[in-house]
């Protein structure tokens, strides 16, 4: 059976018991985990090239997959070629997200789709560095800084801010104000060239931090 988008995401454990509570159900204990070691870190979802591919990705990396997906022989040869009906039209090359992958893509999303490969252990929830305790306060400053050189595919943050698009140079930085309602912090790069490291500093204090070759920080506040 097919798995929903919504079924994808990483279900916070108070919301879970939230619901358990309206249905009548007293909660023992909330599964910090709802799926297991594929449980995704909140802001990915499983990128369903394939049926059973749990590789976390960004909601807009799902939505451009389903579209590849949903047009197979989009960007391939009509008559064939050295590859047969797999054979792509020159300037494309198959995506590979999986052994055996023939959809038919730029060399860009292709590299992308890799680098989504490589991060995959690093989006899992089971992986995620444990919670740092933050003081609680009103609002907060936040600095969100990926670190390093080259230029990246994308950069997310959580809370999310506008989008960063592909050949965003590195060394990058955003500085946001959270209220008391935020209990999440993310930044994540996924890299085109060079090797990045992060950085989230809160109220002038570094809460999470991983060398050039990790561009994942993640922290509960």
């Amino acid at each position: 059976m097919k798995t929903t988008f919504a079924a994808a995401v990483a279900a916070p454990a108070l919301t879970m018991a939230a619901l358990a509570v309206a249905s009548g159900v007293t909660p023992v204990h909330a599964d910090p985990l709802p799926y297991g070691p594929e449980t995704c870190i909140n802001g990915f979802v499983w990128r369903e090239a394939f049926d059973g591919d749990t590789v976390c990705v960004t909601p807009a990396t799902r939505s451009q997959v389903a579209q590849q997906n949903a047009d197979p022989s989009a960007n391939k040869e009509p008559e064939g070629g050295a590859f047969g009906p797999d054979t792509c039209v020159s300037g494309f090359v198959w995506r590979e997200a999986f052994d055996g992958d023939t959809i038919c893509v730029t060399p860009d999303v292709r590299a992308a789709t890799k680098a989504d490969n490589a991060a995959d252990a690093s989006r899992k929830a089971a992986n995620a560095p444990e919670p740092t305790p933050v003081a609680q306060g009103g609002e907060r400053t936040v600095v969100f800084e990926i670190t390093g050189s080259g230029t990246v595919y994308s950069i997310d943050t959580n809370p999310t801010g506008s989008g960063v698009g592909e050949n965003t140079p590195v060394p990058f930085k955003r500085t946001i104000k959270i209220g008391p309602d935020v209990d999440l912090l993310t930044v994540v790069a996924v890299t085109k060239t060079g090797e990045q490291g992060c950085r989230i500093t809160l109220d002038g204090e570094v809460v999470a931090e991983q060398p050039v070759g990790d561009a994942f920080c993640s922290v509960n506040i």
